[in-house]
């Protein structure tokens, strides 16, 4: 089977972006032909297996003049390589890639890593982005939810039949030199790995933090984007440089899991974020924000903390629960690990994507003969 994986930027760290990495790479070793069609230039911290093709027009933002180029360039690649399935991920990759895939008569596969119009996005927004989704579903083989709460939104938004989706859990590999988080630790270290970027809410967790200072605390940011320098002035600002710290982007996040006791994700949308299902692997709590598929990896009270979007109150508690009692945090962390084994494995997760990736080539194929 050739697949061609189609993706707006793959010179970002992100969800997306390691999920196409890594995908793409096991696909190769079991013995598909895998290409990346991608708008921005490989980065050189994701170790590509597979070649990588570039659209130059195909970008994030809107502009229909570059969306029509980039339609036009990436049915030319796709034309070139002639796979049997093109999968698409993100939003405006999922747009081009499947426009250009039916011009040629390639079935599709769609991933969402969460809809555009999911809660959270301005009312606007989400009318427009749920017109384009319905529009675009009716050329769509399939399209792959990574949370049963996306499948169901985009159901109750009528955007696609449910028959045309199916949920499969994101899943990630298996992390090489973790080690038991330290109960002996004077300071717990609390991690949050996220792009500073809207949805992401690392200022809440700072402040949140900054009115514990009387607990044994320090807290770590891994990521980079647009709101990062605002972070980094307001710690100054707030004589917090000691107990935060900012590593920047980073593509192996094993070293940081294995020294932190606490993990925390603050956003304002999401679908089922990497991150937590690497700190699950990990043995950490979870302190995460009650929103997409979230509640799918987190449990509340069980391997960790749901917060309802805003209630800074409820956060600084569930914070001061788990820096001030070791027996809690070790408990919920050993569920977490049991969770992420049962359900969110990377080879679950590959073999069921390959599956809906033959399916569609399948359906096409007896199609073809009728």
């Amino acid at each position: 089977m050739k697949i061609a994986q189609v993706i707006t930027r793959m010179d970002t760290i992100g969800g997306a972006q390691v999920h196409v990495r890594d995908l793409s790479n096991h696909l190769a070793a079991l013995g598909s032909e895998v290409v990346i069609i991608t708008g921005a230039g490989k980065s050189t911290n994701h170790k590509l297996d597979v070649h990588c093709y570039i659209s130059p027009s195909l970008k994030r933002e809107l502009n229909p003049f570059y969306d029509v180029q980039a339609i036009f360039e990436v049915r030319k690649i796709l034309k070139e390589t002639k796979p049997d399935v093109v999968a698409t991920h993100s939003s405006k990759a999922g747009l081009i890639g499947r426009v250009a895939a039916w011009s040629l008569r390639i079935p599709t596969v769609f991933t969402a890593h969460g809809w555009a119009f999911t809660e959270g996005v301005a009312p606007k927004k989400r009318r427009f982005y749920i017109a384009i989704e319905k529009a675009i579903g009716k050329i769509t083989d399939q399209v792959i939810t990574v949370s049963h709460y996306d499948r169901h939104l985009a159901d109750s938004n009528q955007v696609l039949p449910m028959y045309k989706m199916k949920t499969v859990h994101n899943g990630v590999l298996p992390l090489k030199s973790i080690t038991k988080p330290n109960r002996n630790n004077a300071l717990v270290d609390i991690l949050m790995v996220a792009r500073f970027d809207v949805p992401k809410r690392q200022l809440n967790l700072i402040r949140a933090c900054e009115k514990l200072r009387n607990l044994p605390w320090r807290l770590s940011f891994i990521g980079d984007g647009t709101q990062l320098e605002e972070a980094r002035g307001y710690v100054e600002k707030r004589n917090l440089h000691d107990r935060v710290l900012f590593y920047g982007g980073m593509n192996n996040i094993e070293i940081p899991l294995s020294k932190s006791q606490l993990f925390v994700l603050l956003s304002d949308y999401e679908g089922l974020p990497l991150s937590i299902l690497e700190a699950m692997q990990a043995g950490l709590p979870i302190i995460a924000t009650d929103v997409g598929g979230v509640k799918e990896a987190v449990i509340d009270s069980d391997n960790g903390f749901l917060i309802p979007k805003g209630k800074e109150q409820l956060l600084i508690r569930r914070l001061t629960q788990l820096i001030t009692d070791v027996s809690l945090r070790e408990s919920m962390g050993q569920r977490s690990r049991e969770l992420f084994f049962e359900k969110f494995t990377f080879d679950r997760m590959l073999i069921e994507t390959k599956d809906v990736y033959e399916s569609v080539v399948q359906n096409q194929l007896l199609k073809g003969k009728t």
